[in-house]
């Protein structure tokens, strides 16, 4: 497909959520969940006359329209990428929120599918503590998917509904199984038997003292760091020899709270890699994030023999991310789980 076909296909989506929103009286973010599920599903869904007749009329053509351009999973999920963006852009919508970049999606599965194939795992039970749009877990799981190694079975959390629905409706449209849950991922999960995590954490305090209080990386005194607090309760809810890829902060390892994060890590899991993600992906020094991969101890999991550190290169300069894959694979032969 052409690169105009492609913006023709974006301008319908988006005419599509123009018109939601509008008859919805909803934010971008949620008319542009509502719009996949409409795709997915094949038809308009209709809540007490709403949207009205007209309004309905021209989605169902705007809807057909989009069946012709027959475009490839990728195609499709770039389209819906650029719907998240602008979405997110005329909902101004806040820095934690933000949709994960395809770059760091992928970074995610080469270094899970190098330590799922060292482990020989068929099938593989993954969650997002924090969804978020659902960018990242897609990402994540198309790149696994198009190895042909694996069985994925996904979940999902994240306590804004609007982006559990946008989640839920993104990962149809693209025929991936991934289920969604609208909740506190600090609070008791329901969800059990999870063999890894993927997440990009939220970075700030957590509000609530009450549910922090029997974390080992709460703080001594005031609100705790909720990035540290998801670290501990993704690891607790994951089966022994669990594996845990988190997106967190460069300087996690540096800040008044850090105490506490390590001295859980000693007791709890092994780190088995920290890697910052390439300069490029971040508008500035304050903003760069690294890879954190943690193992949870029990099964058969042990301390690698050299944790992996150093800067990932940029994914755009092939020679230097061949030589970092090479890395990985002699890293994650160690791997036992």
């Amino acid at each position: 497909m052409s690169e105009k076909d492609m913006q023709s296909y974006f301008d319908k989506l988006n005419e599509a959520n123009s018109l939601l929103k509008k008859s919805l009286r909803v934010s971008n973010i949620e008319a542009l969940a509502e719009t996949l599920t409409n795709i997915s599903d094949g038809k308009v869904y209709v809540e007490n006359d709403v949207p009205d007749k007209d309004t309905v009329a021209k989605l169902e053509v705007i809807y057909k329209g989009l069946k012709d351009f027959n475009l490839t999973p990728l195609q499709l999920k770039q389209a819906i990428t650029v719907s998240i963006i602008k979405s997110e852009k005329d909902d101004k919508t806040e820095v934690n929120k933000l949709m994960t970049p395809d770059a760091i999606g992928l970074i995610a599965s080469l270094i899970a599918y190098e330590i799922l194939n060292v482990q020989d795992k068929k099938s593989v039970n993954v969650v997002d503590p924090t969804v978020g749009s659902g960018n990242l877990l897609v990402e994540f799981i198309e790149q696994l998917n198009m190895t042909d190694k694996f069985k994925i079975n996904a979940a999902a959390l994240d306590n804004d509904d609007a982006l559990v629905s946008l989640t839920k409706s993104f990962s149809e449209v693209m025929n991936l199984n991934i289920d969604a849950y609208h909740q506190d991922s600090v609070a008791e999960w329901d969800i059990t038997d999870i063999d890894m995590a993927i997440a990009d954490l939220p970075v700030g305090y957590y509000p609530v003292d009450e549910n922090a209080a029997k974390f080992k990386t709460k703080a001594d005194k005031g609100h705790s760091y909720a990035h540290h607090l998801l670290i501990e309760q993704t690891m607790n809810n994951l089966n022994d020899g669990g594996i845990g890829i988190f997106i967190v902060p460069s300087q996690i390892f540096q800040t008044d709270q850090a105490k506490k994060l390590s001295e859980w890590m000693v007791s709890s899991v092994y780190l088995q890699a920290v890697l910052d993600l390439p300069t490029t992906l971040f508008a500035s020094k304050e903003a760069q994030k690294a890879i954190v991969v943690l193992q949870k101890h029990g099964g058969k999991a042990e301390q690698v023999g050299n944790v992996l550190m150093g800067t990932i290169p940029d994914t755009n300069n092939p020679k230097a991310f061949e030589g970092f894959k090479d890395q990985l694979q002699d890293w994650a032969k160690n791997f036992k789980g």
